[in-house]
């Protein structure tokens, strides 16, 4: 227990964690007085390497020997097959803080504080996450955030990084953050470091 209690996370995880709590990952208890797990999950085929590199960020997180998990799934839209990979890190005291920070009643939300919690290496992770290449800019998926968190992002994004970018809905109403083409330069400049080869199309690059 003691070993559990004295993990701290490194800042540049934290970074990593907020980019992809943003995104595809969640932090999950299995009790109100337990500690917290971090569980994130990939498209195996698609994002292989990008899944690796996280893997590799938060395994010395994970229990000792521990195996990377491996599932199939249908998509009920398209009707097409997909593998996908996960992982779950061990139930620590030093993810209770984010649990804390980004769930109300299992609902996930935005911070309060994102503007100084989302750093470039942050946001790159977020835009491996959910960033898609959209012409010549960008779309940021946000589909589980309300309207208040949005504005919190967008806010962030238009003042702390000065990107030019508007809320798009998609064909079934669902909001995206769109990053217009004037601030791509800009974009690539703040995160082009943090991604792995894979992902830099979503860069135009």
């Amino acid at each position: 227990m003691y070993e559990k209690a004295s993990i701290i996370l490194p800042d540049q995880v934290k970074d990593v964690l907020i980019g992809i709590l943003l995104g595809d990952a969640h932090v999950a208890k299995r009790s109100p007085t337990g500690n917290s797990r971090v569980v994130y999950a990939q498209t195996a085929e698609l994002h292989k390497n990008y899944f690796e590199l996280v893997y590799s960020i938060f395994e010395p997180f994970c229990a000792k020997n521990y195996t990377i998990q491996n599932r199939t799934f249908t998509d009920s839209r398209s009707a097409k097959t997909y593998k996908a990979v996960s992982f779950t890190t061990m139930q620590l005291p030093c993810f209770n803080i984010f649990r804390e920070m980004f769930y109300i009643s299992n609902v996930k939300i935005v911070p309060e504080n994102i503007y100084h919690l989302l750093t470039p290496k942050a946001l790159a992770f977020w835009i491996m996450d959910d960033g898609s290449r959209q012409g010549e800019g960008l779309h940021i998926s946000v589909y589980g955030f309300s309207n208040t968190d949005l504005d919190k992002l967008m806010f962030t994004l238009q003042d702390k990084y000065k990107l030019k970018c508007s809320i798009h809905l998609n064909r079934d109403n669902k909001p995206r953050i769109y990053i217009f083409k004037e601030s791509m330069d800009n974009l690539r400049d703040l995160t082009r470091q943090y991604f792995v080869k894979e992902m830099l199309y979503k860069l135009g690059l």
